[in-house]
């Protein structure tokens, strides 16, 4: 029983220190509204540069119901996340198994690697002329784009990952009787899956904020392309609602990729 209790301690000290976080983050959030409203209210900003939270609240019911220039905010928020998840999806199903082919195989790694780590800080926007040019301003071009910039890291990230196996794990299985396969399977991918997994979630926040930019040109719909549209008009209610939307779907997708972590890679920070 005394070994019960023990066990039981930490966990109720721990959860008034998540509820005190949760609702210090609730209270940060709140005031940054309520001195938005403040200055809105107080006129310390013109309304036509910074319209107030009621304005945006209003302007987004309005486009929510009747849509932006003959598209529907669902239909714009759709476009946004599938160029986003068709570029992100596609960098991790060939990126992964390259990354761990490199992480295995030093010479194939030595003919690769400097091709990849050129590819890695080169800004994405950088060749979006030629993808357009060679792809067309569908959304070919833009899934392309968000490929090449997820590309790069994650393919990093996996070879880090594999590279990153303890030499002493590795002797352990063999002198087991491991096959390389094996060893493979059941000691090389679960160790290098957590760096895997964080590199994913870097990709993908390097993927949405690409897609916005990637909208900015050649786009009929997208939340990127709205921004920019209404730029044009000076609706800056509607490029805020915008801005805010891009905000939730963007810290939405990491609590996903968070929540993900979590439920596959249960053993992360275990030794």
């Amino acid at each position: 029983m005394q070994i019960s209790v023990a066990a039981k301690a930490p966990t109720k000290l721990f959860r008034p220190r998540v509820s005190a976080e949760r609702w210090l983050s609730l209270a940060a959030v709140a005031a940054v509204f309520a001195a938005w409203e403040l200055t809105a209210a107080w006129r310390l900003v013109p309304s036509d540069l910074l319209p107030g939270p009621g304005i945006v609240a209003a302007t987004f019911i309005d486009v929510l119901r009747n849509g932006y220039r003959d598209t529907t905010l669902v239909q714009d928020i759709l476009a946004t996340l599938y160029r986003c998840s068709a570029g992100f999806l596609l960098a991790c199903a060939t990126g992964i198994p390259l990354g761990l082919l490199l992480g295995v195989q030093d010479k194939l790694r030595s003919a690769i690697d400097p091709i990849v780590q050129f590819m890695r800080p080169l800004p994405p926007l950088s060749y979006l002329i030629l993808l357009i040019l060679w792809l067309g301003t569908g959304n070919a071009s833009k899934i392309a784009l968000l490929f090449l910039a997820s590309f790069p890291i994650i393919v990093s990230s996996a070879t880090a990952g594999v590279r990153s196996v303890r030499e002493q794990k590795l002797q352990v299985a063999r002198s087991l009787g491991a096959s390389d396969w094996q060893v493979f399977r059941f000691v090389v991918l679960p160790s290098a899956l957590p760096m895997i997994f964080t590199g994913a979630r870097i990709a993908l926040a390097v993927a949405f904020s690409t897609v916005v930019a990637a909208e900015l040109m050649a786009a009929t719909d997208g939340l990127g392309w709205m921004v920019f549209s209404a730029s044009h008009f000076l609706r800056n209610d509607i490029i805020l609602m915008a801005v805010i939307l891009l905000g939730l779907l963007g810290l939405s997708l990491n609590r996903l990729m968070l929540g993900l972590d979590r439920a596959l890679i249960h053993w992360r920070g275990v030794e």
